[in-house]
């Protein structure tokens, strides 16, 4: 398309700084964030050019969480930098750092409230789009005229659940430049994602300050000679579902594309692609007599991000296919990396980062690993830039940018949050350009096209998830689910291939499913149909729990004729626990009837604390989850809550048809109590309100 741009990027997690909240300046909405949470890999959106929460730390948001739900946070936070030189002066409009310089667009320009448009299923499984530009009081010396469209998508199906996507569209408006003479075209534009990633919150001491930084992909030679982390090697023979320490031929930085029965080229050809993406890991803490890499498997992931597509550059190579066709192998500009000591002031030196003229460059297009230039494990930041471009008045350039969490490099077993096997950054970054070019007719990675010039992103996906609602009722959990899997099509080949609903349950948090009910076509032949609801009777009282329907298709057989692979029974992601209007989970809780006094011992041993430990809520989390229950209680009850001193912090009486009782965690001054070990007492008496016993036990709060 004349005069369009595109960018595609592949990414993949405290510092104490809080992002700025700027009010509404004249008709701008505020900034916000919008959890994605339907992947493996979970953080916030936001509708100003930034990525994850810097705050996570203290609001338990998402960042990078991996496994999405755990509350691991890989990423500290990251931005989008866009970068120009007009008239000799440096211009980069940034998010991060305090220097929020994207703001939402004004709804009566884009007609996108509160500077987010669409959310819900369309291109993935659950897109999520904003809109932001550069241009108002807050920045009105320095704004370059830039707005951008952002969607961002995510996937719950395996593997593309492991990263997540981003499209940009970005529009130069000259009239809305506060440049000393804006230009016509901007010339020499870079475009660069900076990610903070601190890996990762599984630690919970100084989680940021044993990381290393690296790339993986072509770096122009710059690497061949390298003491520690030479580039290209062949040491492994990278799989789809596994890796071999054995050699193939290939350099272990790039990927192989139309090996595959889903990567189609447009010569039927085989590619070797350069991955060209930038990661941060977690190393050994200096500070630790023990190798504490990767935290026992705790901390096993790699955070990385990937250019996938970018319009023609100086940084790109091309040439001539034997079709005729004009071939062109996208390369980004520049990776970069500093530590705190090093973080970019003023344009000027933000820019040198993006051109890779920056002091700290030493000379590296693609600064190489730590080790290879004599600094240690630390606290970094990666910056993968893409560029130069240009930009005339009133034209719109693309971008996307996909991130994910992989397993090492190169994928291994997780043992410690149950996962099985799980694919490293490299195999993930390969789904990623795999995904991107699903269904596309006239391109491929040597014959890139920008999303709205192919198709892209045609992934086989699963029935649509039913809508889903649950209630407690008479002891036990009622589940009631729409039909809508059953009468939808599916969108690639329009057959209806409905072929079952599965029930799940999780306690006390999203993650633990287990299995309650495999409703398949043969119950559907038994009974008549397929039932749409539920009740789970075997719920335990005073435990959170959370449910999930799925659906799932036939799967096809494998077609001799025209060489498609078999494709598997698909099923739908366990998204459609309830969820609040933030997203925030919501869970039901069955309560215990009051306890009889007849057996005074059993009475006591089986009063309860739940949740114990409690680990603090989310921000975006519904006020309930600031709360502990203490359950299986006689009718007549008052529960005295003491600091390990003695000192009386909250004092509840407890007379009701119920068993249970809640505490806010907050004082008998109505004061949110902090962190540490608390003494309950439990003072229980007669319908006359005579004293019977007592019950004394502790509780563990972790914020």
């Amino acid at each position: 398309m004349n005069g369009t741009l595109v960018i595609l990027i592949c990414v993949g997690a405290i510092k104490g700084i809080t992002p700025t909240s700027i009010d509404r300046i004249k008709d701008r909405p505020t900034q916000q964030y919008k959890p994605h949470t339907v992947g493996e890999v979970w953080t916030m959106e936001t509708n100003f050019g930034g990525f994850g929460d810097p705050m996570a730390s203290t609001t338990g948001n998402p960042s990078y969480d991996w496994p999405g739900g755990s509350h691991y946070y890989y990423l500290w936070e990251g931005g989008l930098w866009i970068g120009v030189r007009v008239d000799g002066e440096a211009y980069v409009t940034t998010s991060g750092y305090l220097e929020y310089e994207w703001m939402p667009s004004d709804p009566a320009e884009t007609g996108w409230g509160d500077g987010w448009g669409y959310i819900g299923p369309d291109v993935s499984m659950y897109d999520i789009n904003s809109v932001y530009d550069d241009w108002g009081d807050w920045n009105e010396s320095r704004a370059i005229g830039l707005r951008v469209y952002q969607r961002a998508l995510q996937w719950s199906i395996y593997p593309y659940s492991y990263f997540i996507a981003y499209e940009y569209k970005i529009t130069y408006d000259k009239s809305k430049s506060a440049l000393p003479s804006p230009p016509d075209v901007l010339e020499d534009v870079y475009v660069a994602f900076r990610f903070d990633a601190d890996v990762c919150s599984y630690d919970p001491t100084d989680c940021h300050i044993d990381d290393y930084v690296c790339y993986d992909g072509w770096t122009n030679g710059e690497w061949k000679d390298l003491e520690h982390h030479p580039s290209p090697t062949d040491e492994y023979t990278i799989l789809a579902d596994t890796t071999l320490p054995m050699p193939d031929g290939i350099p272990d930085q790039y990927g192989i594309f139309g090996d595959d029965p889903y990567e189609r080229t447009l010569n039927g050809d085989t590619l070797i692609i350069p991955r060209n993406m930038s990661y941060i890991y977690d190393a050994d803490h200096p500070a630790t007599s023990e190798n504490d890499e990767g935290e026992g498997g705790g901390c096993p992931g790699y955070i990385f991000g990937r250019i996938i597509y970018a319009p023609p550059s100086p940084a790109d190579s091309f040439w001539i296919d034997k079709e005729g066709r004009e071939c062109r192998l996208i390369r980004p500009w520049s990776h970069q990396w500093w530590n705190w000591n090093n973080d970019p002031g003023d344009d000027e030196n933000k820019l040198e980062y993006m051109t890779a003229t920056h002091p700290m460059s030493l000379g590296h297009r693609f600064l190489p690993h730590p080790e290879d230039v004599g600094a240690g494990p630390f606290d970094y930041r990666f910056l993968l830039t893409g560029g130069p471009y240009d930009i005339p008045n009133g034209d719109t350039i693309y971008i996307v940018y996909v991130a994910g969490v992989g397993y090492g490099l190169n994928g291994g077993y997780d043992e410690v949050f149950g996962k099985g096997w799980v694919p490293g950054a490299r195999q993930i970054a390969d789904y990623a350009l795999a995904a991107y070019y699903m269904g596309s007719v006239n391109s491929d990675p040597v014959h890139p096209s920008a999303p709205n010039e192919d198709f892209h992103w045609v992934i086989p996906v699963p029935p649509p998830v039913p809508e889903l609602h649950y209630s407690v009722r008479g002891g036990a959990v009622h589940l009631v689910w729409s039909n809508i899997a059953e009468i939808t099509p599916d969108p690639v080949d329009g057959m209806y291939d409905f072929a079952g609903y599965r029930v799940y349950r999780s306690a006390w948090k999203v993650g633990n499913w287990e299995l309650l009910a495999d409703f398949d076509t043969a119950y559907a032949r038994e009974h008549g149909g397929y039932p749409h609801s539920y009740v789970d009777t075997t719920a335990l009282m005073g435990i959170p729990y959370y449910y999930a329907v799925t659906a799932y298709d036939l799967g096809r057989p494998a077609d001799s004729i025209s060489g498609r692979p078999e494709i598997p029974s698909l099923e739908s992601g366990k998204t459609n626990y309830m969820k609040d209007e933030k997203g925030a989970e919501i869970a039901v809780i069955i309560e215990a009837s009051p306890a009889s006094l007849e057996d005074v011992e059993t009475l006591v041993e089986n009063i309860k604390v739940i949740p114990n430990p409690y680990y603090g809520s989310a921000s975006w989390e519904p006020e309930y989850k600031n709360k502990i229950m203490f359950t299986n209680l006689p009718t007549n009850c008052i529960i005295k809550i003491y600091t390990l001193s003695g000192d009386l912090v909250q004092e509840i009486v407890h007379r009701g048809p119920t068993g249970s009782a809640w505490w806010n965690l907050r004082s008998k001054y109505d004061i949110e109590v902090a962190s540490g070990v608390y003494i309950y007492k439990v003072e229980i008496f007669d319908e006359n309100g005579e004293y019977v016993t007592s019950k004394v036990g502790k509780i563990v709060i972790l914020r």
